[in-house]
């Protein structure tokens, strides 16, 4: 019966090969390692605003069975008519373990989707960064808003509110889909001195349709954001637990991704940029009552391949804008500005560095970070992540600003 099982699964894998060549309906890429790579199902002609689904095949020509690992994202750009756009195929869903063994003759197939940029016409070509995929090409159509329905008496403001194009439903799950997004890190901590928990939550809203008028005028407008971070200090050895401090932070951004996406070293190195308007307070009154407003600015390098070994660097500046008559001095602890390092993989193992230091700098403060995901646990059960923090230092809370502080904390985030 084994025999007979393998022998079927080489004639399948034998019949997708001579499928791709008779039909020419997928482009196939080099062997590496003894694995031949094809896309299959690649689209020939579709509308701009439709989305790009495809499958990746990794086939077994070697007589031996051989372990393959299908990557979480495709990166390339898409060229049209001498413009360049960055383009990110992700997984459409996992049908197959990402590291799975193939045995000779056999194949695994991934299924992965993106969506070409906003108003691009014409005869595209798709260059993935990855060297084992050949340049693909796609004809981008424009979009025919002709309505063959009949007309309705109702006027069209009022029976269609919610058009279709994608961005700009009102449905929910679609609508928090494509609009919101996470933004700092999202965790639940807790240690054994007071205060014992800390946690933050954080989340980022894109003002702007990607898909819309104004976006297609105004490309730099896609990256113009609403965001509201919240850290809280709750302390469980005083009697009633209270909360012994939070900041909420609402603000204001744009950010700018991938700048350096038209340049031959973009497989490896990135660079983003962000800056905004940010309000700070603790939600007290009276001598308790603290609050700031900066704007600032600060870039994003990222070193090392998209899933491989990579250095995050963020450096960020500010300035305080408006009085600080509530807390004078907080520039003395604060500074004008910090920097955060962060070591790992990005799917993996990450160690995170943020530290500032005051005015003189005479009064800094460290965070670490360690994280690992559970993803792979129990067969993919819980999306979260192991989340170890140390910090020492002033003003871990904004009521303390003034005052040093050192604290270990373990728990779970849901986004680092």
């Amino acid at each position: 019966m084994r025999l007979q099982r393998n022998q079927s699964l080489r004639l399948w894998g034998s019949a997708i090969m001579g499928l791709t060549w008779l039909c020419g309906a997928s482009v196939t890429a080099k062997a590496q390692s003894g694995i031949h790579w094809t896309v299959l199902q690649w689209p020939s002609c579709v509308e701009t605003r439709a989305v790009i689904e495809f499958e990746l095949v990794a086939l077994n020509s070697h007589m031996q069975p051989l372990a393959c690992t299908f990557p979480p994202t495709l990166a390339g750009h898409l060229d049209v008519q001498g413009r360049r756009w960055p383009v990110v195929a992700e997984v459409d869903f996992m049908s197959v373990p990402r590291r799975t063994m193939i045995q000779p003759g056999c194949f695994a197939k991934q299924r992965y989707r993106f969506r070409p940029p906003p108003g691009v016409c014409g005869e595209a070509r798709v260059n993935w960064e990855w060297s084992s995929l050949p340049t693909l090409y796609v004809n981008l159509e424009p979009v025919d808003n002709r309505d063959s329905r009949e007309p309705s008496r109702w006027p069209r403001w009022m029976r269609d509110a919610d058009p279709e194009a994608a961005g700009t439903s009102l449905t929910p799950d679609r609508f928090f889909k494509e609009h919101f997004f996470a933004y700092e890190p999202f965790y639940f901590l807790a240690g054994t001195e007071s205060p014992n928990a800390k946690f933050q939550i954080s989340f980022k809203y894109r003002v702007v349709n990607e898909e819309g008028f104004l976006a297609g005028r105004i490309p730099w407008l896609q990256g113009l954001h609403l965001a509201y971070t919240q850290t809280s200090l709750w302390d469980w050895n005083r009697e009633s637990k209270p909360f012994f401090d939070s900041s909420y932070k609402p603000e204001v951004l744009w950010s700018w991704e991938n700048l350096l996406s038209n340049r031959s070293s973009a497989s490896w190195v990135r660079c983003d940029l962000q800056g905004g308007f940010q309000h700070e307070s603790n939600g007290k009154a009276g001598a308790d009552s603290r609050s700031l407003n900066l704007a600032y600015v600060g870039p994003t390098f990222i070193f090392g391949p998209p899933d491989g070994l990579q250095l995050k660097i963020q450096p960020r500046l500010w300035t305080y804008i408006g009085g600080l008559e509530e807390n004078p001095d907080l520039p003395d602890y604060r500074g004008y500005g910090d920097l955060r390092l962060t070591l790992g993989w990005p799917r993996g193992l990450q160690l995170s560095a943020w530290g500032r230091m005051g005015h003189e700098g005479d009064r800094g403060s460290l965070q670490l970070d360690l994280t690992y995901p559970m993803m792979r646990l129990l067969s993919g059960s819980f999306s979260l992540y192991l989340h170890a923090q140390y910090f020492t230092g002033y003003g871990e809370s904004l009521l303390d600003y003034d005052a040093r502080s050192s604290m270990f904390r373990v728990g779970l985030s849901l986004f680092r």
